[in-house]
């Protein structure tokens, strides 16, 4: 009978304990539930959006809309407002009704060189050295004023030198776009370490950002003459007109 007793006691004392897990686990569950169920503002695309719009652009054509959406459904990197993407480009196409996440986004400088380009500017590089080029000390992101020299020059006779286009926007040097990977690969002389690379066979180049027009007239100077770049101040503005010069007029 006693036995009989302890037998039944455990088994109550069991059930306690089973009834006050199945408590916490139900209570667990359900605030689980409500924490998965709680809106979360994330930022969606109304309509589709082609791979290279920037995050400003799509703003402005009101492609993406703030909009709540239940936890358990947001995607792990989405993003809740421009400022998380801002300065970027769509790296992917998006359909409509796609949240919009990091992963779809990146800078113009991962992306690739065509999404750094200035809104109606193409991109032209040209062979570049250490004396053309000062000193091989360009990057990305400088500005540079363009002088060539033709001989003869344009009254057909001596030779002249004149600033080509007063300021222009360096996009890579040897088609690296940002300055640290530059920096990585100097290795001695040349420009941007390029002249130090064994067996690269790469011929240095500086990318620039010009107007089409500007770039018929870089790529007649450079085939017909020498181009030499000259590195302008981060604070220059506009650049003063500046008369061309030959051999009658280099001591004026």
């Amino acid at each position: 009978m006693r036995h009989r007793g302890l037998i039944v006691g455990a088994a109550v004392v069991l059930g306690v304990i089973a009834a006050v897990l199945a408590a916490q686990y139900l209570k667990s569950a359900s605030a689980r539930l409500a924490r998965e169920a709680e809106p979360v503002e994330v930022l969606v695309a109304v309509k589709a959006a082609s791979r290279g719009a920037t995050a400003e652009e799509l703003a402005r054509s009101k492609v993406l809309e703030t909009r709540a959406i239940p936890r358990r459904y947001v995607a792990e990197d989405a993003v809740s407002s421009l400022a998380a993407i801002e300065g970027q480009v769509l790296a992917v196409d998006v359909s409509a009704g796609e949240q919009i996440t990091r992963s779809k986004f990146a800078y113009a400088t991962q992306a690739g060189i065509a999404y750094s380009i200035p809104e109606g500017l193409v991109a032209v590089s040209i062979p570049a050295d250490d004396v053309t080029c000062v000193s091989g000390s360009l990057k990305p992101g400088d500005t540079v004023m363009v002088v060539a020299t033709f001989d003869p020059g344009p009254d057909g006779k001596q030779p002249e030198t004149r600033v080509l286009l007063p300021k222009a926007k360096v996009l890579a040097v040897n088609g690296r776009l940002v300055p640290e990977q530059i920096e990585e690969q100097q290795t001695g002389r040349g420009l941007a370490g390029s002249s130090s690379r064994s067996g690269s066979g790469t011929v240095p180049t500086v990318t620039l950002a010009l107007a089409p027009a500007d770039v018929v007239k870089l790529v007649f100077a450079e085939e017909q003459g020498s181009v030499w770049l000259s590195l302008l101040p981060p604070t220059t503005t506009d650049i003063p007109a500046v008369s061309g010069r030959t051999l009658k007029s280099i001591f004026e």
